[in-house]
C-alpha cells in the first residue's frame, strides 16, 4: 500500500507489505480498535490532530489527550503487525530544483520510483511477488499515476530493480474501503512528523516495522532519503 505526506521541508511516502492472508488478521485487530473506541468512519492520519474538527472524524469530541493515546494505541499495533514499512523522505526544497519537479502532482511521482524501487527490492529478499496499491486521488492525477508507473515497469533496464518482481499494474482505492491504505496514512503521518516537528514518538514506536538491513540500520534501506546525494543534512533524523 502506498500513501503521500507533504510539507513545506519534506515529503514521505510509505509503502506497506505483507502476505495477503495477514491482511485479514491486522484488519481485524484495527477494525477491533475502531469498535472499542467507539470511531465510525474512515482512520484518517490528520483526525488524530486535536485541531481537526471536520464533521466525518470519527474522533469528534474527543480531547487533544485522548487523540494522543488514541495514536500511541494504533501505532503500537502496527509495531506488533506483521507488516514491513518502506518510506521514502523526499527532500522537497532540493527537489524543485530538478527540471523534472515544478508542481505537486511530479514530486509525488519523483518520490514513486525510489519507493517501489525499494519495494521490488524486498520482493527480491523475500522471493516473492507483488502488487502496488494506491490511494485514489482523482481522474486526472489517478490516470497520470498509472502512466507514470506503466513507464517504470515497461523500459528495461530503466531502473536498477528491473521490477521483474511486480505483477499486475497499479491498483487505485478508495482509502475508504482499505485499512492497508489507512494503516500507510498513518505511518506516513508518524514519518512526517518525525520529520517535520522533531516529534517522534510514534515513529519509535513503528521503527520495528520498518525494513532494515542485517545489522539493523534503515537508512537506504527502510528509509530512503531522496534525493540521497542532495538530501540536506539538517534535514535527517536518527
Amino acid at each position: 500500500m502506498s500513501k503521500r505526506r507533504v510539507t513545506s521541508q519534506c515529503k514521505s511516502r510509505v509503502s506497506s507489505q505483507r502476505k495477503s492472508t495477514d491482511w485479514h488478521g491486522i484488519a481485524r485487530v484495527v477494525r477491533g480498535f475502531s469498535t472499542r473506541h467507539k470511531l465510525r468512519g474512515e482512520l484518517k492520519w490528520r483526525y488524530f490532530s486535536p485541531h481537526n474538527s471536520s464533521a466525518e472524524n470519527p474522533m469528534l469530541g474527543k480531547s487533544a489527550e485522548e487523540r494522543k493515546a488514541l495514536s500511541l494505541e494504533l501505532a503500537g499495533i502496527v509495531a506488533k503487525s506483521p507488516l514491513t514499512i518502506i518510506a521514502c523522505v523526499t527532500d522537497i526544497g532540493t527537489a524543485f530544483e530538478y527540471a523534472s519537479v515544478s508542481n505537486q502532482r511530479e514530486l509525488y511521482h519523483f518520490a514513486y520510483k525510489p519507493l517501489t524501487e525499494r519495494f521490488q527490492y524486498f520482493l527480491q529478499d523475500s522471493k516473492s511477488l507483488g502488487i502496488i496499491i494506491a490511494d485514489h486521488r482523482g481522474r486526472d492525477d489517478d490516470r497520470l499515476l498509472r502512466a507514470h508507473h506503466d513507464t517504470l515497469i515497461a523500459k528495461p533496464g530503466n531502473t536498477i530493480s528491473g521490477y521483474n518482481r511486480l505483477i499486475e499494474g497499479l491498483l487505485l482505492q478508495d482509502s475508504c474501503h482499505s485499512i492497508g491504505i489507512q494503516l500507510a496514512d498513518f505511518v506516513a503521518g508518524a514519518i512526517h512528523r518525525a520529520y517535520s516537528t522533531k516529534d517522534s514518538d510514534l515513529a519509535k514506536i513503528i521503527r520495528p516495522r520498518v525494513r532494515a538491513k542485517t545489522d539493523g540500520s534503515v537508512f537506504g534501506h527502510g528509509i530512503v532519503h531522496h534525493p540521497r546525494d542532495r538530501f540536506r543534512p539538517d534535514l535527517e533524523r536518527k
